[in-house]
């Protein structure tokens, strides 16, 4: 028989000894189709001098079985672009991949892509797409597990233009604890909140926690998610839930073949649920979005308009406590619930469409695609298309020099009109493509292209394996850009093309970093190097020329300059400008903003303007940076809104007055004094008593690396980090005095004024003659210790 079904996971199972791979697919009728194929062998290559002979003896021990190749066969591979000779190691399974790679490392073999995983090796060699089309033949058997099921004589792929219909899942849990951050040793789960993209939402609550556990196991199967999502699951939700169904002893058969669900990994733990994809939406986050510096819930909901923060109820690990004792208070402690699943189940909504396309251009499954870097992103797409051509893919061997970035013309800080802000499009793309740079072109002689400053030479001809590969990604993104043209912004194509493009924009820009990433097996210092040295070359040129016509550049940085000119027609100059450049130079410059007011602060990347269609555009100021307390976010950001739309920069000041005068009279409510800042690891590996990590340790719960910690100033003697504490120690404040501790605490006042309010404020204010000490409200008159 023959199917056509859409390609969800790949993973294999061992009967007799032999390794299957089975492919978990859909059809559009939502049909579940296994596919198993038996003729798939594991392999990995080795170079050298050994004889077949001479390798077909090596024998290991594993466990109570010996092992040893299956057999070799001797191929022509590239390396580096150049022809050689290698020989293709067949195992008899897997697992014997790991053991036997090191015994022909022992005989002086240089092995080759020997931790490829079993799944991946066979999406890659049949050419196959996650999330993408299947067209398998084959004989149809029984499996209970599976609507339908072949064991597969032909596997092949299928593009399908559109996304799969896959279901979808997001879940949260609830637990309770008196001090705040629960344990699992210990406290109990009182809540698991559910919500599918088929409209379905459940709040699963008892006194009695196992039967939460089996009504969450009851659910997922009856639903029978694709995708199951949480936030920060990985670390947090699903190890507690493994330990809490561990006390019970119940058994957390979720997977799709009612396998247990697997919890692996120290600090960083790996969550793998059979035939579903487990995904993390913050490990996706965390990387995909730079737009929010604290990447909690609430603000990636209201970040990308899934849920605001008005619009939700708010609790803290202690008061979720509070409202589970008291059963009059539930039903708001419900809500809460029902907001973190319906946050997570909006941001998968928004997040998945484009860990799609992710997916089927590197050739992985998408649980795994949502945990990868950006280098291991570009890493595994350069593999695939490595396997098109026959090269190798190289070890492992970087070193980690570091190298000099892009150039950084100083800001002219103040406030300036009309000025245009030009962008080099793809700059790092477009260098690499015109200089055929690349880790198989660095060359010492012969016919050239030669960076400035840093002498690295890279060959003419032939085209390099970077260049060929960006050459077709920058082909098909053009191409995709001009779909869009014909297309309404609203229309669903528009959103799947577009999507489609960012994807490839995002590994396009990556390459040349992967170059210079040390853990990159493609590492090559001097392609990361060159590039960067053509960049600051071509912007440097590019500042001469159009000081030159008369533009005065005002910041340039990287690929970006920001002029300005007299007169009025500073958008058609800039625009003639760009043109000039576009044709001298092997890049495209374009215009990205024109703002009637923008001012720069003395730093790089931190500026804030006012757009010529009304938009208010800040870079790297307090406002969108985390470690800073709401409330010098909110009043930076009323500032910059008061000085570029009002122009009144004593209007601005009196605000910070007022605020200040607030902050003494301890009138500020708690949550915008509450600084955030995240635990990178272990409490115990922190040589210095940094604030946070103080306040973690006094919070009296379980904090893990990666853990965001709120924490206030309290007056009173010592460091800084002698005065942090956790906030959930706190239920709020009146008049300054912290309510929820015996002690009686008060906020430090001064701290936040001296440390948060001025220093967020004075960047701008300053540059109009006020004083630190008449932001605080102090006579005018400044003394030689003001800054200004």
């Amino acid at each position: 028989m023959e199917i056509n079904a859409w390609l969800v996971d790949v993973d294999y199972i061992t009967k007799e000894g032999k390794a299957i791979i089975r492919l978990w697919c859909k059809d559009d009728e939502g049909r579940q189709v296994i596919v198993f194929d038996h003729r798939f062998e594991p392999y990995f290559y080795a170079i050298g001098n050994a004889s077949i002979d001479e390798m077909m003896r090596v024998t290991a021990e594993r466990y109570d079985e010996t092992i040893r190749p299956k057999r070799i066969e001797v191929v022509e591979r590239r390396d580096f672009g150049k022809n050689i000779r290698a020989f293709k190691i067949i195992v008899c399974h897997p697992q014997h991949v790991p053991t036997l790679r090191d015994q022909f490392i022992d005989l002086n073999l240089d092995v080759r892509e020997a931790d490829v995983l079993f799944a991946v090796r066979y999406i890659i060699d049949n050419d196959l797409y996650p999330l993408d089309g299947v067209i398998v033949k084959g004989e149809p058997i029984f499996i209970e597990y599976a609507d339908l099921a072949i064991e597969a004589s032909e596997v092949r792929p299928q593009k399908i233009e559109r996304n799969p219909d896959l279901k979808i899942m997001a879940f949260d849990c609830e637990m309770t604890n008196p001090s705040g951050m629960p344990n699992a040793e210990k406290d109990p789960i009182i809540i698991i909140s559910v919500a599918t993209n088929r409209g379905e939402f459940k709040i699963l609550s008892s006194e009695d926690e196992s039967s939460i556990l089996k009504e969450f196991i009851d659910f997922t199967y009856a639903f029978n998610p694709d995708i199951i999502c949480g936030y920060n699951s990985d670390n947090f939700d699903w190890p507690y839930m493994y330990q809490r169904a561990k006390i019970h002893d119940i058994s957390l058969k979720l997977g799709k073949d009612h396998s247990h669900l697997q919890v692996q990994g120290g600090v960083i733990k790996r969550v793998t649920i059979t035939g579903r994809l487990n995904i993390d939406l913050y490990q996706v986050v965390r990387r995909d979005i730079d737009g929010v510096k604290v990447k909690t819930l609430e603000n990636v909901a209201e970040y990308l308009g899934v849920m605001n923060k008005s619009e939700r109820v708010d609790l803290s690990p202690s008061e979720i406590y509070q409202y589970w004792q008291n059963t009059t208070k539930r039903a708001k402690l419900y809500e809460y619930a029902k907001a973190d699943v319906i946050s997570t189940l909006g941001i998968a909504e928004k997040m998945l469409p484009l860990q799609y396309v992710f997916a089927r251009m590197i050739r992985q499954p998408l649980d795994e695609v949502s945990k990868m870097g950006r280098g291991r992103q570009v890493e595994s797409f350069l593999s695939a298309e490595a396997f098109k051509t026959g090269e190798l893919v190289p070890s492992k061997g970087g070193v980690g020099e570091t190298y000099v970035g892009g150039f950084v013309l100083e800001p002219k800080k103040g406030l300036h009109e009309n000025v245009v802000c030009l962008d080099f499009s793809a700059m790092y793309p477009s260098i690499m493509i015109s200089f055929n740079i690349s880790p198989d072109t660095v060359v010492k002689g012969g016919d050239y292209y030669e960076a400035p400053e840093v002498g690295h030479r890279f060959r003419k001809e032939p085209e390099g394996f970077f260049k060929k590969i960006l050459k077709e990604l920058v082909a098909r993104r053009n191409g995709l850009k001009s779909a869009l043209e014909g297309l309404e912004r609203s229309s669903s194509e528009y959103r799947l093309i577009d999507i489609r493009q960012q994807a490839i924009k995002i590994l396009t820009n990556a390459f040349y970093g992967y170059t210079g990433w040390s853990a990159a097996r493609w590492y090559r210092k001097e392609c990361a190097e060159a590039t960067t040295a053509w960049g600051r070359y071509f912007i440097k040129e590019s500042v001469k020329k159009a000081e030159e016509i008369g533009l005065e550049v005002i910041y340039g940085d990287t690929d970006s300059l920001f002029v300005k000119g007299r007169g009025e027609n500073i958008l058609d100059v800039a625009k003639e400008f760009a043109q000039t450049i576009s044709e001298d130079l092997p890049l495209e410059l374009d215009i990205q903003n024109h703002y009637e007011v923008i001012f720069f602060t003395e730093k790089k990347k931190r500026y804030a303007g006012l757009t010529s269609e009304g938009d208010i555009i800040v870079k790297g100021l307090e406002i969108r940076r985390g470690d800073w307390c709401a409330l010098a976010k909110e009043i930076q950001a009323e500032v910059v809104q008061v000085v570029l739309q009002e122009r009144d920069p004593e209007k601005a000041v009196r605000l910070v007055q007022d605020t200040v005068q607030l902050l003494k009279e301890g009138q500020i409510p708690l949550e915008k004094l509450v600084i955030y800042k995240t635990l990178t690891k272990k409490i115990d590996s922190y040589e210095s008593q940094q604030a946070h990590v103080r306040a973690a340790k006094r919070a009296k719960k379980l904090v893990e690396v990666g853990s965001k910690i709120g924490y206030v100033i309290i007056r009173g003697s010592g460091s800084i980090g002698d005065r942090a504490y956790p906030v959930d120690m706190f239920s709020g404040h009146e008049n300054g005095h912290l309510i929820g501790d015996e002690r009686g605490y008060e906020i430090d006042s001064d701290y936040y004024i001296d440390n948060q309010i001025i220093p967020s404020t004075s960047r701008i204010l300053s540059y109009f003659g006020y004083s630190n000490a008449e932001l605080k409200g102090q006579p005018k008159q400044a003394t030689f210790d003001d800054d200004f």
